[in-house]
């Protein structure tokens, strides 16, 4: 069920998963659903929950032994290629909580930043919310840059030459800029965000162990 709502998911993106579109995915009468979701965010509690469970499994074992400033450059990384993997990803998990089958494994991410850092249960949940956060972030602005190029596709060949840009005009500052880094939505911008996040996090971390 929750297999096939995901499938959906990828199909229709995040508005059009409904507890009738899925019901007559599978071939039942949609209020049978109902003894499994209590509604439509429930359902979606249920996919995140399924989506982000895997990643959320092997992100405690990937700092074992590793510098946590390297680890959770990772986490930012692997977790924006996992809500790229799925349309809509960054929106669903956004408006879903997680469910309590999430909350060991969530510990478990604390207790692997507390260790390789000496900081309080509270500080480290809170160094890890701003990676997600800032990912989260990012993806919804890049997935939604991704949808403007698809219906402007002659914009999207426009920023990939060396021609200067006729929307820019006017704006001289932003055209070189576009000039330096490409995307402001890219890998790259992606990357710098990231890292002067993890840079700031780092200088916390200092000030946590005085």
């Amino acid at each position: 069920m929750i297999r096939t709502s995901i499938r959906l998911l990828d199909d229709v993106g995040l508005d059009g998963l409904t507890l009738r579109r899925l019901a007559a995915e599978l071939g039942v009468q949609a209020p049978a659903l109902y003894w499994h979701f209590a509604n439509k965010q429930d359902l979606l509690d249920h996919v995140a929950h399924a989506m982000t469970e895997p990643w959320l499994q092997a992100v405690p074992a990937t700092g074992v032994g590793r510098r946590w400033d390297e680890w959770l450059t990772e986490v930012g990384r692997s977790y924006r290629t996992l809500l790229l993997s799925h349309r809509d990803g960054a929106r669903l998990v956004a408006s879903t909580r997680p469910l309590p089958d999430s909350l060991p494994l969530l510990d478990g991410c604390i207790a692997v930043f507390q260790v390789s850092t000496n900081c309080s249960a509270g500080q480290a949940l809170q160094c890890l919310t701003t990676i997600t956060t800032y990912v989260r972030g990012f993806v919804l602005d890049e997935y939604a840059e991704l949808l403007r190029s698809q219906a402007q596709p002659d914009r999207a060949d426009a920023e990939c030459t060396t021609i200067p840009n006729p929307a820019l005009q006017g704006a001289p500052r932003m055209d070189a800029a576009i000039e330096e880094i490409g995307s402001p939505n890219g890998e790259g911008a992606f990357e710098y965000g990231l890292h002067i996040i993890v840079d700031g996090i780092r200088s916390a971390v200092v000030t946590y162990r005085t």
